[in-house]
């Protein structure tokens, strides 16, 4: 059993047009939920020596541990990270020291997985932030005089906040960033931000709210 499957991780690696940089792998478990967990696979085939019958292998009967991994990979399915970004307009670039005390302003602190994080009354983050530039940490004590692309703002659910209220503060701090900025605001996949697409996404947000609180669909 030497191969290994990991639980969901999300990329928000779509690039900025013409800007070969990229956001952070991020595990969803890392920030809040359920961690991470590696399931065994069956790696090699099991062959009958010749002439004789392979011997017929009874699984053994399920037990707690079974029904622990079922309901973790249930929740693993069940998550989920909306995630909308600022970018400078091109050719320009956002000036580190000016982003910084913009990330700032807005009430991120820099913290876990060196990123910043806008954290709730009980210490845990309800939004983050990340630079677009590979791999999309920040060091805040170099980030004067250098230069980024834009940032992306995420929130992991399920989190301390709904998924609705998450992507209303997601949102409203993604457009007063813009504002601060001057950068225009895009969806994970780095297209332009519509009153369509926030549309959309309200509908997904309420349609996860619901099925959380009826995972059966009833």
């Amino acid at each position: 059993m030497d191969s290994a499957r990991f639980e969901p991780q999300v990329r928000l690696d779509n690039q900025v047009p013409e800007v070969h940089e990229v956001v952070p792998l991020v595990q969803v478990g890392d920030l809040g939920t359920p961690a991470g967990r590696r399931e065994p696979t069956l790696g090699q085939r099991l062959t009958a020596p010749q002439n004789r019958a392979a011997p017929s292998v009874e699984p053994p009967p399920p037990g707690p541990a079974d029904d622990l991994e079922s309901q973790t990979a249930v929740e693993a399915r069940a998550q989920r990270i909306v995630a909308l970004r600022v970018v400078a307009p091109l050719p320009s670039r956002f000036e580190g020291s000016l982003l910084q005390e913009a990330v700032l302003a807005e009430r991120f602190e820099f913290g876990r997985y060196q990123i910043f994080h806008r954290l709730d009354a009980a210490g845990r983050p309800a939004l983050s932030l990340a630079s677009l530039r590979e791999p999309g940490t920040f060091d805040p004590a170099t980030m004067a005089g250098a230069a980024y692309a834009g940032v992306a703002l995420f929130a992991v659910l399920p989190g301390p906040l709904s998924a609705q209220q998450a992507f209303e503060e997601l949102f409203a701090a993604t457009r007063s960033l813009a504002g601060r900025l001057g950068g225009q605001m895009q969806d994970e996949r780095g297209v332009p931000l519509t009153a369509q697409r926030v549309v959309r996404l309200r509908e997904e947000m309420l349609a996860f709210d619901r099925g959380r609180a009826d995972p059966a669909g009833r």
